[in-house]
């Protein structure tokens, strides 16, 4: 009998500015999950690292990015795969200031908005909790 695979433990941000949350588009590397699809920014965790640490980490190497201050945590779920830990933050520059180093490419959308994005089924099950104002 083999040993169980581990979780994939991953880490996010929902950024929000006036009413909208960036998303990333992401890369149509058949390679990845979720080829060319949009989602909130997120990564793996790397060993030892708790899912703030890692959600700052990737929210730096993917946007440039440096967040102030604690992180609201917003969402933790786990399943077969993923234990997943989505915080919130505010996007205190507009996005023409940030530099997107993963992806091909990131856009400020509001609720009314989703349905005209393809977003990986997880995150917008995320994300329409979040502008319905739920927490978990």
């Amino acid at each position: 009998m083999s040993a169980p695979v581990p979780k994939l433990r991953v880490a996010g941000v929902i950024l929000h500015r006036d009413g909208r949350v960036l998303l990333q588009h992401r890369d149509d590397d058949p390679a990845i999950r979720w080829p060319g699809f949009w989602a909130i920014f997120a990564g793996h965790l790397e060993d030892g690292e708790t899912p703030e640490e890692g959600a700052r980490r990737e929210i730096e190497e993917e946007l440039g990015l440096a967040l102030e201050g604690p992180l609201a945590l917003f969402h933790h779920s786990e399943d077969a795969t993923r234990d997943r830990t989505m915080f919130v933050a505010a996007l205190a520059v507009p996005p023409e200031a940030l530099t997107l180093r993963e992806g091909q490419g990131m856009a400020l959308v509001g609720a009314a908005e989703l349905d005209h994005y393809a977003i990986v089924p997880i995150h917008r099950a995320i994300l329409d909790r979040f502008f319905a104002g739920g927490e978990e």
